[in-house]
């Protein structure tokens, strides 16, 4: 399963490269320390050392032969393996990920480079909550609460530099954002933050035989709006103890605009159904999970709606980007804090001031992958967040025209 996993990574990778840019690969490797964000309390109990472990790459160097080679200034795509020691071997374990990358960049000389560096990909952690809760006479602060699957999504954004010191080598350095989380498909889920640092070297074994890419006339995209949507689906659990899964689902309008040849926008329609919002899943009185006050099990709760603003890089057949989300139609809003709820009704406005730790809040964000199957048909996954909290992943289908 891992091996096909690696290879569908790499296989794309490739599949957006042809002949020329496959001669040239570079391969690299670093060495990483960083830290583990405390944005609640299980992570002000777990984390006990920096972050610090080994990256190993292979990098392909496009040359030009789509489009968007073009229009990114030639970037470089790639494949990354880490290995990360948390900092707490006990409880928070070890993590080895696989994800796809590409280096954009943004200042380019035959010495120096300066690129951004998105990617993502899938993560294993060895120890989860279910490792280290002690049989389940342990609570959250006392065990793993912030991991509670050993497969996780895993998320990079940084910038790197890269040094030429002759020879196909060159120094490297970068500084990165990292983020593991299965989306709240299993609980508990608080997810791990890290900031992480690197330094390293690259080896680039057709260096005698490069030859610099140069810019060429490309057609531009159109400027014209096209229409999407797109109807997706999942599963995820609210609470650890009920051992129990609830589906999800999502139906999404858009209308886009490309601003330039890799950067386009658009104004979408949401609308969300999450099976969590039910009366048997928040006990009254039960001490286990009181953050939102349901004493009925009705279909209007479990649905919102709402308006977002999308943006999107396009790279090639694949767009990817945030959409930032403002719910219209939220009855969840006036049945969260639970404590607040349980008193009497409460009567939020469209806009208003919340503590993420005990409600969702009026925003919602969508980290979106789509890639162009057909020119009219894509496929799509979504990690839909209220701030840093995780809500549900999101895999689906959707129309273009």
């Amino acid at each position: 399963m891992k091996k096909t996993i690696i290879f569908n990574l790499f296989f794309f990778i490739c599949s957006v490269t042809f002949s020329q840019t496959r001669h040239n690969y570079k391969f690299g490797t670093e060495y990483l320390y960083g830290t583990i964000l405390k944005h609640n309390t299980h992570l002000e109990n777990l984390v006990k050392k920096p972050v610090h472990g080994a990256k190993i790459t292979v990098e392909l160097q496009t040359m030009g032969e789509k489009p968007w080679h073009q229009y990114y200034h030639f970037p470089a795509v790639g494949l990354a393996s880490a290995f990360l020691d948390l900092g707490n071997p006990d409880m928070l374990g070890y993590t080895f990920a696989v994800y796809p990358y590409i280096n954009i960049p943004i200042i380019r000389t035959n010495y120096f480079i300066f690129n951004i560096k998105p990617g993502a990909g899938l993560s294993y952690v060895t120890q989860t909550f279910g490792d280290t809760n002690n049989g389940g006479n342990t609570d959250l602060n006392e065990s793993n609460g912030a991991i509670g699957s050993h497969l996780n999504v895993y998320f990079s954004a940084g910038a790197n530099i890269e040094i030429s010191v002759g020879a196909g080598f060159s120094l490297i350095a970068e500084y990165n954002w990292n983020h593991i989380s299965n989306g709240s498909i299993l609980q508990p889920n608080s997810g791990i933050n890290m900031l992480n640092g690197s330094v390293g070297v690259k080896y680039f074994p057709n260096y005698r035989n490069y030859q610099v890419p140069k810019k060429k006339e490309a057609e531009n995209l159109p400027r014209k709006f096209t229409f999407e949507a797109t109807v997706a689906g999942g599963v995820r659990e609210l609470y650890y103890k009920d051992d129990k899964m609830y589906p999800i689902a999502s139906l999404a309008f858009g209308i886009y605009r490309p601003f330039t040849n890799w950067y386009r926008m658009g104004l979408g329609l949401d609308a969300f159904y999450d099976g969590v919002y039910s009366y048997v899943n928040v006990p009254k009185k039960s001490g286990l999970y009181l953050r939102t006050y349901i004493d009925s099990d009705e279909f209007k709760n479990k649905i919102r709606a709402g308006i977002s603003w999308q943006n999107e890089l396009i790279i090639g057949r694949l767009t990817a980007g945030l959409h930032v989300g403002l719910y219209l139609y939220d009855p969840i809003k006036n049945l969260e804090p639970y404590a607040e709820a349980e008193k009497g009704k409460v009567n939020k406005p469209l806009i208003y001031s919340y503590n993420i730790e005990k409600e969702d809040g009026w925003l919602y964000t969508r980290v979106v992958g789509k890639y162009a199957v057909t020119e009219h048909f894509f496929a799509s996954v979504a990690l839909k967040t209220h701030l840093q909290k995780a809500e549900f992943i999101e895999w689906g289908l959707g129309c273009r025209f």
